[in-house]
C-alpha cells in the first residue's frame, strides 16, 4: 500500500513539474499547479504515517507542507525550463544528464532520461526520467515517464 501511495505522489509531482512548465501558463498559473500538486502528494505522504487521529494531523500537514514546497517549485519554472527539459527528453542519450540555470530565478535543474525512446502505453515515442531542482539550496527529486504528444510536446504519464 506505501509503495503504491509513494508511486503516485511521484507520479503526481512528475505531471506538476512538467504541466507547470508550459509555455501557455503564467508564473501565477505554474505557482498555482504546483501548490495544487504539491498539496495532493503531501497528504498522500501523510496518509502513509500513523492511524487515527495522528494520520489526520499527518495529512494536514503533509498538504500544507507539500503546498508550501509545491508552489515554490512551480513559481521558479518558467518557459526557459520547459525548453531545456524537452530538450533532454528529446536529444539526451540514455543516462546521461542535462543541466542548465535559470537564469531569472538562479533554480539549477538536471533532468536525466533513464530509458532510450521506446513506445509505451500506446504512445510511439516515450521516455523515464529523473529530475532535480535545487531551488535557492533545497532539492527535489522527481522520477516519472514522458510521452511526446501529436504537437510535438512532452507530457507525464502513468507508467
Amino acid at each position: 500500500m506505501k509503495q503504491a501511495l509513494i508511486k503516485s505522489a511521484l507520479l503526481i509531482a512528475s505531471a506538476s513539474l512538467i504541466v507547470s512548465c508550459s509555455s501557455a501558463n503564467t508564473q501565477n498559473e505554474n505557482t498555482t499547479i504546483g501548490a495544487v500538486t504539491g498539496a495532493v502528494v503531501g497528504g498522500v505522504a501523510g496518509s502513509a504515517i500513523g492511524a487515527g487521529t495522528g494520520q489526520i494531523v499527518a495529512i494536514g500537514a503533509g498538504a500544507v507542507a507539500g503546498a508550501l514546497i509545491g508552489g515554490y517549485v512551480g513559481h521558479s519554472m518558467d518557459h526557459s525550463d520547459n525548453m531545456q527539459s524537452s530538450y533532454a527528453l528529446e536529444h539526451m542519450p540514455q543516462k546521461k544528464a542535462h543541466h542548465w540555470k535559470n537564469k531569472k530565478t538562479g533554480a539549477h535543474y538536471t533532468m536525466t532520461p533513464t530509458t532510450k525512446h521506446m513506445a509505451m502505453n500506446g504512445h510511439k515515442d516515450c521516455r523515464k526520467y529523473t529530475m532535480v531542482a535545487t531551488i535557492k539550496g533545497k532539492k527535489q527529486t522527481v522520477q516519472g515517464t514522458a510521452c511526446r504528444q501529436a504537437d510535438g510536446s512532452w507530457q507525464a504519464i502513468q507508467a
